[in-house]
Order: C-alpha cells, then structure tokens, then sequence
C-alpha cells in the first residue's frame, strides 16, 4: 500500500479500525448514565441477520460495551417467532430466518428480556418493497480542503432509482467499499529472532491485500413530496486521491433501503445530527426518537431502532482512473540500515530491502516498517474477493 519515490519521503499512518456497529454516547453537557442500546435491521437478504445490544459511553471515552445473555426474538404480526442467540462476539445476537417467512406486506417487532428479567420490545414495522437501483455511477470532481491553498482529486459517487406508487416514499443507503492494496516491496532480507540476516528467494506471498470496509456515513432520502418517486444523481461518497484506494482498483457495493415513514425520521434524525458533530451519533440520545420501550417502564431511555427493510444492491468497479495522480498519497518510511544493531529497530523479523540509485549501478539497503512487506498487517486479505475483477 505504498508507493515508493527517488526521494524517501517519511509520512506517520495512522490506522483506525472501523465497526459496523458505532457507540452510542451523551453530550458532554449531560450528566452522564449509561443506556440500552439495541440495534439492528431486519431484511430480506439471504443470510444470518444481527441485533447488536450493548451500554452507552461517555463522551470522553467513547466505546462500544456489549450487553451479554440477553434472550432475542423477533415476532411478525402471524405469530411466528424467530430466535436469535448470542454469538461468539458478545452483545451480537444472530439468526437466520427462513425466506419463505420474510414476506413483503407483512409486520416484526424486536422482543428482548435482558439478563435481569426486564423486557423491552419494540412497534411493529411493516416490510416495504424497494425498487431496483437503476445505475451506480461516479464523476471525478475537484474538492477544496480545510487548507485554502490546496484542493483534492476524487471521484464523486451518485445513484439513480425509479420507483413508482407501489414502493414507499423513504429510502436509506448502506455503502461497502473493497479496495486492492500492494505492499512496497517483497520480502527478501530480514533479521530474525536471533539476529540472524536471512535472504530468501522474492516472497510475494503478502504483497497484495483487499481490504472491505464499511462506510460510516448516513445518506437518507424522502420523495414524499416529489411528483416522482424516484431520483437521479443522488450524491453520496467521495473518493480522494490522497489514500490509496483508487491507485489499483476499488468497488463500492451500495445497499438500497426501504423504510417506513418512522424509521426515516430516526435515520433523517441521526444524519442531521452528524452533520453537527464531531463524532458520530455526537447527539443521538438528546433528540432522535427510537421504537424501543421497556414494557414495564415506558419512561425509560432507550437508545438505538429496529428497522425492517427490503433491499436492493449493485456493485460499481473502478481501476486505475486515468490521469489521477497520487502524489498526495503515503508513502513508505525507508531508512537507511546501519551495522550496527543497536542502532536498529529491536523488533523482530526487521525487514530490509533494496534502493538502487538513478543509474541502477548502487545499490543502497534500507529498512522500513512491517506493513512494507506484509500487507495483511494493514487489517486486508490476500484472499481475492470472487466479484473482484468483475464488471
């Protein structure tokens, strides 16, 4: 995931894992007490489904704190139940609900008895039809920065749906991005354990990664008030080129949602939130109504919906955008390797590689970080994903 210049430029990466499932906490001007959180969405996509569960954080230490042993089961308005046990990630309760019982027309509700015996359910929500998405597509655009003198290149990512008055008037969209990575280098040289230097043939075995990731942002639309339901050129992500994503290829898998005219106020509700705050879901509990109740307790804040949707997806690919440049991009630290040990890096294996110079006839070896050799060490794969390449 780097790219290697004459000039070694030396650039601090940090690397900050992302959860498909955010913290919920207060605003620092509340007193603070922690809440129930649940979430999660039911759909009628193939496949194990999830109802997360946990405790809000303060805002000074934001965190996810899962609440464990909880009984989860979810009812449709036939009075059929459907059970959703613990998994191995505590707080995360999994199921896989048969299709023939997902039914488009037809109404769930969430019921959850925590390990102390309270209950809590949540309305029940009708599952919406979801018109197809016709075409994802991107534009490159030009965006200023936070610095006056500096502007950024991307592509800017848009949506086009057409629905009609047998789908419903709210929409959400969940976006999926994998990108392809290379390290700088194979592996060649390095100290192992026992300060021994050991060459081996080129190892490339680690040089190319695919990292997925979620994309935290919200995008919301109503056409409640449109003569049409349906919209062209929807803007969402954007995609600059001061990372490494579009250096090889990238594709961006867009989930279309259907939601009930509630269920848009909740997410309409978070959205605006963000757009006013630092950090996500900064001030969700202050005013953005949620659907769960403690049965006994109506009082009670609850934090967190359980929403119903049908889904459409398409997937978009993009290799290696003419003309984009990366120069903005990180690059590898590489300095030059010293014999004298103790004036080396002491973790173990340290890898080493090789610099030549403008003319090819010296050549210079240097050491660098871990994740110059080993792609996986960045949070990827090797494995290639089986869409990759696909267009």
């Amino acid at each position: 995931m780097r790219i290697i210049k004459s000039i070694i430029v030396i650039l601090l990466v940090n690397l900050v894992s992302v959860s498909c499932v955010e913290p919920f906490y207060l605003n620092k001007e509340d007193e603070f007490s922690p809440k129930l959180v649940i979430e999660g969405t039911f759909t009628n996509e193939d496949g194990p489904q999830e109802i997360v569960i946990s405790k809000s954080s303060p805002p000074e230490s934001p965190a996810l704190y899962p609440v464990s042993g909880c009984t989860v089961v979810i009812e449709d308005d036939q009075g059929h139940t459907f059970s959703f046990p613990e998994s191995t990630d505590p707080g995360h309760y999994r199921g896989v609900v048969n299709g023939s019982y997902i039914i488009i027309g037809a109404k769930y509700r969430l019921l959850v008895k925590t390990s102390s015996g309270v209950q809590y359910e949540s309305s029940f929500e009708e599952l919406l039809p979801c018109p197809p998405v016709n075409s994802v597509y991107y534009e490159r655009e030009t965006k200023p920065t936070s610095n006056p003198a500096v502007n950024t290149d991307g592509l800017q990512f848009y949506v086009d749906f057409q629905g009609d008055d047998t789908y419903g008037r709210y929409y959400r969209w969940k976006l999926e991005e994998t990108f392809e990575y290379h390290s700088t280098w194979p592996v060649t040289r390095y100290l192992d354990e026992y300060d021994t230097l050991r060459i081996v043939s080129p190892d490339y075995s680690n040089f190319i990664c695919y990292k997925t990731e979620n994309i935290g942002d919200i995008f919301t639309l109503s056409t409640k008030d449109f003569s049409r339901n349906s919209y062209t050129k929807y803007p969402f992500h954007y995609v600059n080129n001061q990372t490494q994503r579009l250096i090889n290829h990238y594709s961006l898998l867009v989930k279309q949602y259907s939601l009930s005219e509630q269920a848009y106020g909740y997410w309409e509700g978070l959205r605006k939130n963000n757009q006013e705050s630092e950090d996500l879901f900064g001030k969700q509990p202050a005013n953005v109504k949620s659907n769960i109740y403690n049965k006994n307790d109506p009082s009670e804040v609850v934090l967190g919906y359980f929403g119903v949707s049908a889904v459409n997806s398409k997937r978009i690919h993009v290799s290696r955008v003419p003309g984009m440049l990366f120069d903005q991009a990180e690059f590898c630290v590489a300095i030059k390797a010293s014999s004298d040990l103790d004036s080396m890096p002491k973790r173990r294996p340290l890898y080493f590689a090789p610099l030549d110079d403008d003319e090819g006839s010296n050549i210079t070896w240097v050491w660098a970080e871990t994740d110059c050799f080993i792609c996986t060490t960045l949070g990827g794969t090797t494995e290639k994903p089986s869409y990759w390449n696909e267009e």
